[in-house]
């Protein structure tokens, strides 16, 4: 079975939390892409950090998600939510991004043995290695700051 990658995620947090303080406030709305700034990316970050709590929390609650989502699944529900993200005033997208990275870390230590694997044949492997889009999101934004 693979190995759930604890440290890895945790190095990604506490590379986000010390981004976020290195940036302050003004920082959190410099533009990363066309139509995205700093914030709109963390929000983003947050989003997709509390979806993969919720399912992890659902696989150990016994209700596992369906096993597959249409190929465009994710961009129909960036390109929904992206209008609130840019809403959101840059501390609050900020805080709900650590926030969300620090409660999903915790809910994948709970999570037992059967159920990671369970969730690694399901082919799920984002919902446990958050490292990998966190540090792709600081990624964007420390190319464009």
């Amino acid at each position: 079975m693979e190995r759930v990658p604890l440290d890895e995620n945790a190095a990604a947090r506490q590379r986000l939390t010390a981004l976020i303080d290195r940036l302050g406030e003004d920082g959190l709305r410099k533009p990363v892409t066309p139509g995205w700034d700093v914030a709109t990316v963390l929000a983003e970050l947050a989003f997709w950090d509390r979806w993969a709590q919720t399912l992890v929390r659902r696989w150990r609650s016994g209700h596992i998600p369906p096993p597959t989502v249409p190929d465009w699944y994710d961009d129909a529900i960036n390109v929904t939510l992206l209008p609130t993200w840019r809403a959101l005033p840059g501390p609050v997208a900020a805080q709900l991004a650590t926030a969300a990275a620090e409660e999903t870390d915790l809910e994948i230590r709970k999570a037992e043995t059967p159920v990671v694997a369970g969730i690694f044949a399901a082919g799920q492997h984002n919902l446990l290695n958050r490292y990998i889009p966190r540090n792709a999101a600081m990624d964007r934004i420390e190319a464009a700051i």
